[in-house]
């Protein structure tokens, strides 16, 4: 789609709710609101938007310094490109031709249908106008009884009572574009580096835009540090990284988030082997203790013994008696 694009209108263009997310994930309000609003135009109006910073802050409800800012953003990150008739989304051209062609196609078989059905109805007034002069014969009723018969099978009486088809074609094409697009984002591409098959992982390329906290100078540093000092293949990292994403229901925000993770699996894939829990000996005799007053008692009545018995020793033969001085 270019700006020599018709001033015909497309009916309606195709709306993928994930790619949108995705793309714009790490966007503040105003800048998708810009953005949003000026992919609208450009479907409105089948062509680039002129180059107008004032017009356009205005039909985005944004203050011209504002808009300008959010505009270099956006441009920055290949959402709007620059071209020499005004301000253009690639995947917006891709869209309008995707719809402008299926719009050719249903038009055609519509024209074809009315001819069919025009082709028979005059076919049956000329026939209704011929009986009506004539007298046929036996045989000539039985023929003609014959042909309206198969008239009544004709692609033209398929068209009348069955114009679901065309659109019915139409979604069964589209279909099989989604599965092919989607067949495509889960086969990444082994000639990509490491940080591309990532991304591609996590859905951020299907556009063709890439936020910036991947593109970051040190993300390729980072992300290959796994590999180097934490000893992941590059399909545990991309198993990591997919994992993570269903978990919180959105891709991680760049590859310093997705480390902690990577640490915690490394962790586990080379923790030490695990050993079955060793069987304890119920045979062991248990060995009484006694308790502190216990221990009190006991050394009360040794010392008094070695009392009584030191008193015997030093007993005077004098006094015939002990003495316990």
């Amino acid at each position: 789609m270019t700006s020599s694009q018709d001033d015909s209108k497309a009916v309606h263009v195709a709306f993928y709710a994930s790619d949108w997310l995705a793309g714009t994930r790490g966007y503040t309000p105003a800048q998708t609101g810009v953005y949003i609003t000026m992919l609208a135009m450009m479907y409105e109006h089948t062509k680039p938007l002129p180059y107008d910073d004032a017009r356009l802050a205005r039909l985005c409800n944004c203050p011209a310094g504002t808009f300008k800012k959010i505009l270099a953003v956006l441009i920055e990150d290949g959402k709007i490109v620059r071209l020499d008739a005004g301000l253009w989304n690639k995947r917006a051209g891709r869209e309008l031709e995707a719809a402008k062609g299926a719009m050719d196609r249903a038009s055609g078989k519509g024209k074809k249908a009315i001819n069919a059905r025009w082709s028979k109805a005059k076919g049956e007034s000329d026939h209704a106008q011929k009986q009506s002069v004539t007298l046929r014969s036996d045989e000539q009723l039985n023929q003609n009884q014959k042909d309206e018969k198969t008239n009544k099978f004709n692609e033209s009486w398929i068209h009348e009572y069955y114009p679901s088809n065309t659109n019915q074609n139409q979604n069964q094409n589209q279909s099989k574009e989604e599965e092919e697009d989607t067949r495509a984002r889960k086969s990444p591409d082994p000639k990509r580096s490491l940080i591309g098959q990532i991304t591609h992982a996590l859905g951020f390329d299907h556009l063709g835009i890439v936020p910036r906290y991947w593109m970051a100078s040190d993300a390729p540093v980072i992300v290959q540090r796994w590999v180097t000092d934490l000893g992941l293949t590059a399909d545990e990292v991309l198993t990591v990284a997919t994992q993570n994403m269903r978990a919180h229901g959105s891709p991680a925000n760049g590859p310093k988030t997705l480390t902690r993770h990577m640490q915690d699996y490394a962790a586990a894939k080379h923790a030490p082997k695990l050993e079955p829990t060793p069987q304890k000996d119920h045979s062991t005799v248990t060995v009484f203790k006694p308790s502190y007053q216990d221990r009190r008692a006991a050394a009360a009545d040794d010392a008094l013994r070695e009392r009584i018995e030191g008193a015997i020793r030093n007993r005077s033969p004098s006094r015939g008696g002990i003495s316990f001085d």
